[in-house]
């Protein structure tokens, strides 16, 4: 049947859902983890303007508590996609369980999915966090106290059910799933490490422990899978850049070190992976480097960071990559926006933008959609 056929009102509600679909497609969102501090932890879903605008929507319970600390890497809050939607994930390290929500990606609204939070296999509090990574339906659980990382199915609804817990040589701080989902990269503020994952039983094995020539902190994995780049707790600015073999096995490149900025505990590459953007957490910058052949990194600029943000913390970007997202640790916890120009970072007006007061403990945020890292 061709559309002079149709009748009015099925043109008129094709067109509806047509445009909702754009409009959730094209709309970006920021989810935080607040880590109140001697509190019950939240999220914070902000929606961002076309010019890089921070609008604060609604701040949600996760049920569970904050933890009150945390490490500078840590990323305590991601996402996921399942066949059904998007979901959210939020880490209570108060108590060692982990919040889920479903994600509308048509107004940014959270609903908690039944039986959250749910326990990572850990008890009690983890004063450094809980890092979080997901990829290929399992959500991965970094438990910086005690030296493991919890592997966890991920339902289509977004609920999760603990399949392992494996014990690791160090306190994940930075943790990442490789784009095809077979490979998990660590961080143990230290020497990193890779692990095999077995999607059908959560099964992890251990391919390292690999030697850093510094402290690694944070990771981030390019669109291809094939190199992982560590930021470096480290008084400059240190990243150490590792080639991921065929069979995941970590070898390092490159160990780049510069004296722009101070501390590199946080690294994110561009949504086309041509740059590699630092948070300078101590001296409350962003430090751009370009990305070359072979784990080659350029320095190209360093922005020093608005007030009154304190200390640059975690880092994102959406699908667009036109604007670059960084958690600012204050009180309130704020969110910096900064517009990128190649190599160049800006601040966006009025940037950094508050959130929620939290008593200036570290807190985390994820971009819904995001680009693949």
């Amino acid at each position: 049947m061709n559309n002079r056929l149709k009748p009015s009102w099925v043109l008129s509600l094709v067109g509806t859902l047509a445009l909702l679909v754009g409009n959730a497609t094209a709309q970006q969102y920021i989810f935080t983890n607040d880590n109140v501090a001697n509190s019950g932890n939240s999220t914070t879903a902000l929606t961002v303007s076309g010019k890089g605008v921070v609008r604060k929507l609604k701040t949600y319970p996760t049920g569970g508590k904050s933890a009150g600390s945390g490490y500078f890497a840590l990323a305590p809050v991601t996402s996921a996609r399942t066949r059904l939607g998007s979901c959210l994930f939020v880490s209570n390290g108060g108590d060692s369980s982990i919040a889920a929500f479903q994600v509308n990606l048509f107004d940014g609204t959270l609903t908690a999915v039944h039986g959250s939070p749910f326990a990572d296999g850990v008890s009690g509090a983890q004063t450094f966090g809980i890092g979080l990574t997901a990829g290929a339906s399992l959500l991965f659980a970094g438990n910086t106290n005690n030296n493991s990382i919890s592997v966890l199915r991920i339902t289509s609804e977004c609920s999760l059910k603990l399949l392992k817990m494996v014990t690791v040589p160090g306190s994940p701080a930075g943790m990442r799933v490789t784009p095809d989902g077979d490979y998990l990269i660590t961080a143990y503020i230290g020497q990193v490490d890779s692990f095999t994952i077995d999607r059908s039983t959560g099964d992890l094995t251990e391919l390292g422990p690999f030697k850093t020539q510094g402290s690694a902190a944070g990771v981030d994995v390019s669109c291809d899978g094939t190199t992982a780049y560590f930021g470096d707790a480290a008084t400059n600015t240190q990243v150490e850049v590792f080639s991921i073999g065929s069979s995941g096995e970590l070898k390092e490149l490159n160990n780049f070190i510069n004296k722009n900025g101070e501390s590199s505990n946080n690294i994110m590459l561009s949504a086309g992976g041509k740059y590699l953007y630092v948070s300078n957490t101590m001296s409350n910058q962003i430090t751009t480097l370009s990305v070359g052949s072979n784990g080659s990194l350029t320095y190209e600029s360093t922005v020093k960071l608005n007030k009154p943000g304190l200390y640059a913390l975690g880092l994102a970007t959406g699908t667009g990559g036109l604007d670059v997202f960084v958690s600012e640790e204050s009180n309130p916890e704020s969110i910096g926006v900064l517009a990128a120009d190649a190599g160049t970072l800006k601040e966006v007006p009025h940037s950094p933008f508050p959130v929620i007061k939290n008593g200036s403990d570290p807190a985390g945020l994820t971009a819904v959609p995001k680009a693949c890292n």
